[in-house]
């Protein structure tokens, strides 16, 4: 199959092909990002990872790793911190599908015929603005803490439940030294997201709040597209009792409710990536 012949098997081990950074155009902004493709797959279909709000791949690399090598390919991209062409102004979704586009052009940029859709928080909203534009390209799509599905929400309350989940964080980095190097990776990452563009960062954070995915979901899934949702039941951001609302609409295939918080994925990966990775075993199976 085309995607994969690629340079990438030049690169022998994962962290060789994670210092390989490419870039495209995507609506008039470059987007870098990582394809990293074990030398043994298991399976043809790729897993597209969509970053958190502030996240990179460098946030999510452990992740990455453990899908690596589970024997699955994973891509996963760095958003632009400048504004395209999508008039924010016009679009409830305008930075959102600015991210989205930018998913399905890295898509096609790697010949990609078939998609494991994975999104963390408000990679969520994107990975499923993406699989709306493109819907034959995916399989499944699998949720990490996501935004969008709570219902209504509000700026300042979200800005909340985040200010509460970096402080219990910063408690976590004293209390547990195993998790010192993530967060503090994720934290220096966001740190840089935020001050690119301070301006865009506060409209996407006010684009979270507002969205609200259900529907969006609902339409993928009637598609015959797997939906995967994992929740940590001590996620302040997006409190558990809040996310299991959506389980009524059945348009879930699989809900795992986890230990952990918001950062769990990137935190304990070894536990939360070999979940995404059992979680699609199942859908294949």
């Amino acid at each position: 199959m085309e995607h994969f012949e690629t340079n990438n098997r030049q690169e022998k081990t994962f962290d060789e092909q994670f210092q390989v950074k490419k870039e495209i155009e995507s609506g008039g902004v470059s987007v870098e990002f990582v394809d990293l493709i074990p030398e043994n797959q298991k399976t043809d279909v790729v897993c597209v990872f969509a970053p958190g709000w502030g996240e990179t791949p460098e946030t999510l690399r452990e992740s990455l790793r453990v899908l690596y090598e589970s024997g699955r390919r994973a891509v996963s991209l760095k958003h632009s911190r400048q504004q395209n062409e999508i008039s924010v102004d016009e679009d409830e979704f305008g930075n959102e599908k600015q991210k989205s586009s930018a998913i399905s052009d890295v898509i096609e940029e790697c010949h990609i015929e078939k998609v494991d859709g994975i999104g963390h928080s408000e990679g969520a909203i994107n990975i499923l603005l993406a699989a709306q534009e493109h819907p034959e390209k995916f399989r499944s799509i699998i949720l990490i803490a996501p935004a969008g599905l709570i219902g209504k929400d509000g700026f300042f309350a979200l800005i909340g439940r985040f200010l509460t989940n970096i402080k219990e964080s910063a408690k976590r980095m004293m209390k547990e030294k195993e998790s010192t190097e993530s967060l503090a990776r994720s934290a220096k990452e966001t740190a840089k997201y935020i001050a690119r563009n301070p301006k865009k960062s506060m409209e996407e954070a006010y684009e979270i709040s507002e969205s609200q995915t259900e529907e969006i979901l609902k339409d993928l899934h009637s598609k015959g597209i797997k939906i995967i949702i994992i929740h940590g039941v001590d996620d302040p951001v997006f409190p558990m009792e809040r996310m299991q609302e959506i389980l009524k609409a059945g348009s879930v295939d699989g809900f795992y409710s986890v230990k952990g918080d918001h950062n769990e994925i990137y935190v304990s990966p070894q536990k939360y990536a070999k979940v995404v990775d059992s979680a699609l075993d199942a859908i294949e199976k």
